[in-house]
């Protein structure tokens, strides 16, 4: 299975990711900052945020997504069951596509890693007993995992609890399951400062799997200068099983 994640920065991306898609060939693409996708709607799931033009999108390349609205974060998570017989072996298989809300006068909202939680725990709800979960977006945190000694900024302690979270569902990230041991890989770019070694080393975008896969993931940060139309590099990962 191939998956990509991105965050396409109010829309910036949308010449490119339909290229990336079929360069790498993925199975499934979660979008954040979309206007609806071209192509048919059967194949994928996409929904604005209220009172804006763009949202998020779970588009994959066979069957159908069966669409499942996560009420409160209405364009901000994006997702359902995944309708394709082939792809998980029988077992039901679920994906969503996140980006954490912002907080505006007319929707108040609490800390990004606080709305993730909530987020996981509403998802969470609607997952049948025997059930898999693909999860990707923009959660919005500084560290979306565990930072080594050394790195330039560390885990927090909320950030620690809401990973417990993805945990509990079962879920690990399939960047740091790929690569053990090595810091967190910059997500997000920041256009005014293309200096390496200047740059922030926000790590706020991943993909999520269940733990089960975790032997056959390789995932990559795609840097390329092609993704600088967006504030984001996509998140990529392959997954044998």
């Amino acid at each position: 299975m191939r998956s990509v994640t991105w965050n396409l920065k109010h829309d910036s991306g949308s010449a490119i990711w339909p290229r990336l898609q079929a360069a790498l060939g993925a199975d499934i693409v979660l979008l954040q900052e979309s206007r609806r996708p071209p192509g048919s709607p059967s194949q994928g799931a996409w929904a604005n945020v209220p009172h804006h033009d763009r949202g998020s999108a779970v588009l994959v390349s066979k069957g159908a997504i069966r669409s499942i609205p996560i009420a409160g974060y209405e364009g901000w998570v994006v997702g359902g069951e995944w309708l394709d017989e082939g792809q998980n072996h029988g077992r039901p298989l679920f994906a969503f596509s996140v980006h954490a809300p912002t907080s505006n006068e007319a929707r108040p909202r609490r800390s990004y890693v606080e709305e993730v939680v909530s987020i996981l725990a509403a998802i969470k709800a609607q997952l049948s007993l025997e059930a898999d979960l693909i999860i990707g977006g923009d959660f919005n945190f500084i560290s979306l995992g565990h930072r080594k000694a050394g790195e330039q900024l560390e885990t927090t302690a909320a950030e620690q609890e809401a990973l417990t979270h993805f945990g509990d569902l079962g879920l690990v990230s399939c960047w740091e399951a790929a690569h053990p041991g090595r810091s967190l890989a910059q997500t997000l770019r920041w256009s005014g400062d293309k200096a390496p070694g200047k740059s922030t080393p926000y790590h706020c975008d991943g993909i999520f799997v269940p733990a089960s896969w975790q032997p056959g993931i390789i995932c990559e940060v795609l840097t390329s200068a092609c993704f600088e139309v967006s504030d984001h590099y996509p998140v990529a990962a392959w997954i044998s099983r």
